[in-house]
């Protein structure tokens, strides 16, 4: 099952697999989606945008885990930094592969998590980065699951209102989160935190 928020990478994706023996391959646009569609459509593979608007990839593999702990979950990402890939692996995914790979290593990783195995995109490795997202990063780090699926709401404009209807929480729950989220990073208002969601990559500028 393909999960993206893009139509063209979800045609994209369909393209590449739907010649390989013995894949069915559906297609749905949301997290939220994927989590309402799976009991039914019980994929061998879940292909699982990291970033999308709403509930998001890493609440959808944990949503998902928690239907089926033995789900298999390939996590892509525009991302190939360590501590990203660690995020999608402590939310339950098997593999985790970046989209500027070859094509090739999305069928590769495909075929890798239907025998069960693990699989990592070949270009997530460490490297340098600038001192300012460094410590952005670390901040981050700091916050728990929950907290960062509230800060990249918060990032993308949403109220506390609307996420508190995504998530299934009091709006009450959602604003204390926001005091938490904003003391651990250091920032006084949305605007900052938006701001330190771009550094990081996790919004476009």
């Amino acid at each position: 099952m393909l999960v993206d928020d893009h139509a063209i990478v979800r045609f994209g994706f369909r393209y590449l697999l739907e010649d390989e023996p013995g894949l069915e391959i559906r297609e749905v646009e949301s997290a939220e989606a994927a989590c309402s569609v799976y009991t039914e459509f019980a994929p061998q593979v879940v292909v699982m945008d990291m970033m999308m608007p709403g509930m998001g990839g890493l609440e959808g593999v944990r949503r998902i885990m928690a239907k089926d702990g033995q789900a298999r979950i390939l996590v892509l990402s525009m991302r190939n930094d360590p501590e990203y890939v660690a995020r999608a692996t402590e939310a339950g995914a098997l593999g985790y592969i970046t989209k500027s790979v070859a094509s090739e290593e999305l069928v590769k990783a495909v075929h890798a998590l239907l025998a069960g195995r693990r699989y990592l995109s070949s270009d997530v490795q460490p490297r340098p980065r600038d001192p300012a997202a460094q410590s952005d990063d670390a901040r981050l780090q700091a916050l728990s699951r929950r907290e960062f699926e509230v800060f990249r709401m918060l990032a993308e404009g949403q109220s506390v209102t609307e996420i508190s209807e995504r998530l299934h929480l009091s709006p009450k729950t959602v604003s204390n989160h926001r005091a938490h989220i904003m003391e651990k990073l250091g920032v006084k208002n949305v605007v900052e935190l938006t701001r330190l969601a771009i550094r990081s990559g996790l919004l476009d500028a």
